[in-house]
């Protein structure tokens, strides 16, 4: 298992939007990730689970992956996270 940490940049937040962007390119990526904020993890593949961390601008993210192609899941999670707009 992989994991880092990552600052949320997008000024409106991980809301409905962002998060079904994300949920379709986690559903791309070789293994299965997950992002975690304040003690709450959520499953990169799944909204509800997104909206339920309530991610803001300038929120901690951990990023972590499990699997085969791992390191390479959560590097391109963090790069489409520093992309991503609200």
């Amino acid at each position: 298992m992989i994991e880092r940490k990552v600052v949320l940049k997008n000024r409106t937040g991980l809301h409905a939007r962002p998060a079904s962007e994300l949920v379709a390119f986690a559903k791309e990526l070789p293994c299965r990730v997950y992002l975690e904020h304040n003690g709450k993890k959520a499953a990169a593949d799944s909204i509800l689970q997104l909206l339920a961390l309530g991610a803001k601008e300038g929120s901690e993210l951990v990023l972590s992956a499990d699997g085969e192609g791992d390191k390479h899941s959560v590097e391109k999670l963090e790069a489409f996270l520093a992309i991503l707009e609200g």
